[in-house]
């Protein structure tokens, strides 16, 4: 089936992470490359640990707008107010976490109490005017008592809790991008867009460069009501040349 993919550029991010080894070394530096290479828009996420005030600082100076950041579960349940004040200060709408320990998922009931935490904390975040939301990986399309993590975060965290899907890590658990996306019709606020290269190793690719069907799975997106299509990769050969790459793909497939 054809499909007409239709995005708007100025819905296209970057996720951080990508060039987190480059942001060690040199944040400033690593921040002008990201706006030369065409970004306006960034996630947040392995960056140096530094004030917020300091990063909402280089941030404004390269001319980056965060459009969400990614913070532990850990580092929420010791100080989530912290947390939240760290959003207000660097101009975060959105925080995600990115992981689920392996003790909140020895069992379906354990997955059960991580959902109604998440539920919690989403309310917290909408009390100070932030998006909450969930971010998958691979483990959570395994099955896990008869069912499946991502099933029971789906039925027991609320419509609060928005779900962030990083198509590679879904295809990876043998889920298609697509019909995942399709699923959650008006939970789905930010895609992460790397692609799977071929082979069994399936190594990230820059979006585009692999084997995802991203004119479906941008298409899918919008008709769910996806803002954000954020370009990233986990392991990058080359990332700023990666990341220039995938903004030239994801621009084509933009309105």
């Amino acid at each position: 089936m054809a499909y007409r993919a239709r995005m708007h550029d100025d819905q296209i991010a970057l996720q951080l992470y990508t060039v987190r080894r480059e942001a060690a070394s040199d944040l400033a530096g690593t921040l002008d490359a990201v706006a030369r290479a065409g970004y306006r828009h960034v996630e947040v996420a392995g960056l140096p640990d530094l004030p917020a005030a300091t990063l909402a600082g280089q941030f404004a100076a390269a001319g980056l707008s965060v459009v969400a950041a990614h913070e532990g579960i850990d580092v929420l349940r010791a100080d989530a107010d912290g947390v939240i004040e760290r959003m207000a200060t660097i101009g975060s709408p959105r925080l995600v976490v990115p992981w689920m320990p392996d003790a909140d998922r020895a069992t379906a009931d354990d997955v059960r109490r991580f959902a109604a935490e998440l539920n919690a904390l989403a309310q917290r975040a909408k009390a100070a005017g932030l998006r909450f939301a969930y971010h998958n990986h691979s483990f959570e399309f395994a099955e896990l008592d008869g069912t499946t993590i991502w099933d029971v975060l789906l039925t027991e965290s609320s419509p609060d809790v928005d779900l962030e899907i990083d198509v590679y890590w879904a295809a990876g658990g043998g889920r298609d991008p697509v019909e995942l996306i399709r699923s959650a019709t008006g939970r789905v606020k930010t895609l992460h867009m790397k692609d799977r290269g071929p082979g069994p190793a399936f190594a990230d690719a820059p979006a585009g460069e692999g084997t995802l069907d991203f004119p479906a799975i941008v298409q899918a997106g919008r008709a769910a009501g996806v803002e954000w299509y954020i370009a990233e990769q986990d392991d990058a050969t080359s990332p700023l040349e990666d990341i220039a790459t995938a903004l030239r793909y994801l621009r084509s497939l933009a309105a």
